[in-house]
Formats: structure tokens, C-alpha cells, sequence
């Protein structure tokens, strides 16, 4: 399934049953204000952990929030890194 373009791909239904729901348990909804808030506290140099916790927010759903923003063009410090295998 080719997802790099800007159409979004229905999956076909299949027997099979070999497809997984990504984050199904994480609640993706956020409002304005939260995500805004979210996105402040990040730039105030706050670790995605304790946003969580602030927040009342499950830290994947905070992470989640942050690439949001960062999607739409929104500058924010780094929230990731890539490591290099030696």
C-alpha cells in the first residue's frame, strides 16, 4: 500500500486478516487548546514524558501531537534522533 502520496488508500477488505491497526488504543483526538498547550510546553524545552503528565495525556499521544505540528510546518526542537549503528 503506497501511502507517500497525498491520497489517503482504503485498505481492502481480505480474509486473510493481515493487516494491524496502528495506535488503536490511543485516543487521537486533541483539542486546539491542548494541542497547543502541548506544543508550548515542548518548546519551553519540557521532555514529551512530562507533557504527558501535565497534560493527562498518554505519552505516545503527546508524541503523536508533536509530529502533528511538525507535519504542518510548525518549528520545534528535535523530539527525536535517529542513532547510528556501529
Amino acid at each position: 500500500m503506497n501511502t507517500l502520496n497525498n491520497k489517503i488508500p482504503i485498505m481492502q477488505q481480505t480474509f486473510s486478516r493481515d493487516y494491524v491497526i496502528l495506535l488503536e488504543d490511543l485516543e487521537m483526538g486533541i483539542s486546539k487548546d491542548q494541542l497547543n498547550d502541548i506544543t508550548e510546553l515542548h518548546k519551553a524545552g519540557m521532555d514529551f514524558e512530562d507533557i504527558s503528565q501535565e497534560v493527562k495525556r498518554d505519552p505516545y499521544e503527546v508524541l503523536v501531537a508533536l509530529i502533528h505540528q511538525a507535519k504542518r510546518g510548525h518549528v520545534l526542537p528535535a523530539f527525536a534522533y535517529r542513532m547510528v549503528k556501529r
